[in-house]
């Protein structure tokens, strides 16, 4: 087994090995110091079975059960959810916003691993960006004015959900209600800073309105998708990937014929407790805010 760049910022391919159920513990020893390297690892050519996929998926820590995203969950299998374009108009299609799986919870994932069962022709790519690089190449004044800060996460920010009615988006707010992180999140492994921000799923800075937060926002946004800090992953069947939700930032581009199935399967890890609820006023502010611009 070796590893070999995917690209100059971050990824790498696990060559010489097989995913299996019951893995050499010295393999696995590699793969976690790799993982804590590369951020972002790729086993390609993994033709497994979803308990396969889920035990090997275990082997780096417990599993959610998708409690926040029921509707993409497996009917079988609570530990999958189904990564897919079928049965949905293109507009609705999840993962079109650069995000970190599941930051609009307490919990945030710690990993994603994604196995491709089907794929396009051609298109349905995925972007990966390094968010240690996002920080550290930010200027000493800005890492002052970030070190305190903490931003609102909140699933009914996100795009592809915007035209739902009212009672569908409270709902879904009542079971995810809006949480903080740190703006710059310390990563439990490395020690390393990372910027803590999505489009997806942030909405504004602990303390500041939505219209006074988005100026910055939007800087950190760009600043953390600049082409040197992005992998562009192009999918092949039975392409395994698994990333690092602490510390990169992912997009799943549209660019291909939705005519044609595009359907994945995810394993999620669970991750540490790095979040907060807001309290009672501030959640009820939050949830109007976004609402509204979710419906707008």
């Amino acid at each position: 087994m070796h590893f070999r760049k995917l690209s100059n910022s971050l990824g790498a391919e696990v060559v010489g090995f097989r995913i299996t159920a019951d893995c050499a513990p010295d393999d696995l020893a590699g793969i976690r110091q790799a993982f804590a390297q590369y951020q972002v690892l790729l086993f390609r050519d993994q033709d497994i079975s979803f308990d396969t996929h889920i035990a090997f998926s275990r082997k780096f820590g417990p599993l959610e059960q998708h409690d926040a995203i029921p509707e993409y969950r497996h009917p079988d299998h609570p530990e999958l959810i189904v990564v897919t374009n079928e049965g949905k108009e293109r507009s609705k299609v999840f993962g079109q916003q650069w995000h970190s799986d599941h930051s609009m919870t307490l919990r945030p994932s710690m990993a994603s691993l994604l196995h491709a069962h089907v794929i396009p022709e051609v298109g349905g790519d995925t972007m990966f960006a390094n968010m240690y690089e996002a920080y550290d190449t930010l200027s000493d004044g800005m890492k002052r004015l970030l070190a305190p800060m903490r931003a609102v996460h909140t699933v009914i920010a996100a795009k592809h959900l915007r035209g739902l009615d009212e009672k569908t988006l409270a709902a879904k707010a009542r079971n995810n209600p809006p949480v903080v992180h740190p703006v710059v999140r310390i990563h439990p492994v490395t020690g390393r800073p990372a910027l803590y921000v999505n489009e997806m799923l942030t909405s504004h800075f602990e303390g500041m309105t939505v219209a006074e937060s988005q100026p910055l926002l939007q800087y950190l946004f760009a600043h953390s998708t600049r082409s040197e800090s992005v992998y562009r992953h192009q999918w092949r069947k039975h392409d395994v990937l698994m990333w690092d939700n602490r510390c990169t930032m992912h997009l799943a581009l549209m660019d291909y014929d939705h005519q044609q199935l595009r359907r994945l399967f995810r394993t999620t890890l669970e991750g540490d407790c790095a979040g907060e609820y807001l309290d009672a006023a501030a959640t009820a502010a939050a949830t109007a805010t976004a609402t509204a611009t979710a419906t707008a």
